[in-house]
């Protein structure tokens, strides 16, 4: 997987720039700034900047020092399910379990058939989610403190409930969250009971829209 470090080396081996390396993947030069800030890239990227670094040349100056060896393919059949989701209040979205497109699975969800990505909307949790980005669920993992989540109440037409947020513990009763850009009247860290919201799905990755 690509990290902050073996980006410098890509970029390194190269000679890039963060304009540079941004035109190559296809993505804005403020993405690769957090790129280098410690965000990891999304499984598009990461194929990217795989095929990027198996084409250093090896006499180029930098190249033996990047030392990259290609991983596996990154994404797998088109068979990942996306649900749509419309505001359901203040930093709130309602999800329909009818997929509107299936996208590429991502290889940290090969085993995991249950897996879905969710389109986001809202704006309460920029700059890690943006409105149009789709958030990859992995319904199997317990709640981890200082990871993102989707936090869930479901409704009895199969639709369900959620709101993306960052979780910082809990307890019995609550969850202890906190968002990056709360809507008007709200705050920053909050809690959500754990008797009407159930359960906090892991974030597990995105894919830029």
């Amino acid at each position: 997987m690509f990290g902050e470090a073996e980006i410098r080396a890509l970029m390194r081996a190269r000679g890039w720039r963060q304009t540079e390396l941004a035109a190559e993947t296809g993505v804005t030069q403020p993405t690769v700034s957090r790129w280098l800030a410690g965000q990891v890239p999304d499984p598009v990227a990461q194929e990217r900047l795989a095929q990027l670094a198996a084409a250093v040349p090896s006499g180029r100056p930098g190249a033996a020092k990047a030392g990259f060896i290609p991983p596996p393919t990154l994404l797998g059949e088109r068979d990942l399910p996306v649900y749509a989701a419309v505001e359901g209040g203040p930093g709130e979205i309602t999800v329909s379990t009818d997929p509107i497109d299936m996208v590429p699975r991502p290889w940290y969800l090969g085993s995991v058939k249950d897996g879905y990505a969710v389109l986001v909307v809202g704006e309460s949790m920029i700059p890690a989610f943006r409105p149009g980005e789709m958030a990859i669920v992995n319904p199997r993992l317990a709640p981890l403190r200082n990871k993102d989540h989707i936090l869930v109440k479901e409704a009895a037409d199969g639709s369900f409930q959620a709101t993306i947020k960052h979780l910082l513990g809990w307890t019995e009763e609550d969850w202890k969250l906190e968002q990056f850009n709360p809507p008007a009247g709200g705050q920053r860290l909050f809690t959500l009971s754990r008797q009407e919201w159930r359960r906090a799905l892991r974030v597990v990755g995105k894919y830029d829209g």
